[in-house]
């Protein structure tokens, strides 16, 4: 992967990636890549992949089973083509007033990742089945994430759950109100070096995260000589009453 600024994994369908692939992939942002990570709704389980084996497991963004609707004020119907007008303070979403999205699953975010762009209290989702290859109505939740980015190492990392934002469909594609603008913000951000701040917070995180699993172990360890302590003493007991 020498020579690229900005690799883009853009809504694999019927297609898995090797471990081999996942760890160059790894490797590319830890020094310095960045990566464009982009699902469509019903996530892995319907587009048939494995981009969370990548995003969940390295990034802590994970990609879910579901399709975003909306609830429209106007008739109380609902569509899963979404306009998002609320964005959190990012160089990405500098100066945004509107951006439309059409059939997006949402992000689940686990990690210290930034979220982009985000339904509000009219979002709601239906969740794939697969053992019935249907819908079923989800869980409310309070935000549903469509966007987030994080750094990795020295490299980049965007996450997005709807790829028809890149289509011409003139309801919900690239020329439709801000998403170019969008667009153009979010890659010049992944084409941009990452900060030596970044990369330290970074580092912080991952250490801070190894004390956390060292401590558990070190519990679990405890534990566990709390146990053989009792089972000696009930050996012993068991052989002074022989």
């Amino acid at each position: 992967m020498r020579n690229i600024d900005v690799f883009v994994i853009g809504n694999p369908i019927n297609e898995y990636f090797s471990i081999k692939e996942i760890n160059s992939i790894i490797d590319f942002v830890k020094h310095g890549g960045s990566l464009l990570l982009i699902s469509e709704y019903g996530g892995d389980v319907l587009q048939k992949t494995n981009i969370n084996d990548i995003s969940g497991k390295y990034f802590n963004i994970f990609f879910e089973k579901n399709i975003l609707k909306e609830k429209k004020p106007s008739n109380n119907n609902s569509s899963n083509i979404i306009k998002i007008s609320s964005f959190s303070d990012h160089e990405i979403t500098t100066q945004l007033r509107e951006v439309v999205i059409g059939g997006s699953c949402s992000l689940l975010i686990k990690g210290n990742a930034t979220i982009l762009l985000s339904l509000n209290d009219n979002g709601w989702a239906k969740k794939y089945n697969s053992s019935t290859n249907d819908w079923d109505r989800d869980v409310k939740k309070m935000t549903y994430t469509v966007s987030a980015c994080t750094t990795f190492g020295k490299g980049k990392v965007v996450a997005l759950g709807d790829i028809d934002i890149f289509s011409k469909d003139p309801n919900f594609g690239i020329n439709k109100l801000e998403n170019r603008k969008f667009i153009t913000n979010l890659f010049n951000w992944l084409i941009k070096p990452s900060e030596d701040s970044d990369t330290l917070d970074w580092a912080l995180a991952k250490i801070s995260s190894l004390e956390d699993k060292i401590l558990g172990n070190n519990k679990k360890i405890n534990n566990l000589i709390e146990t053989i302590t009792f089972l000696e003493k009930r050996i012993s007991k068991l052989e002074e009453n022989k």
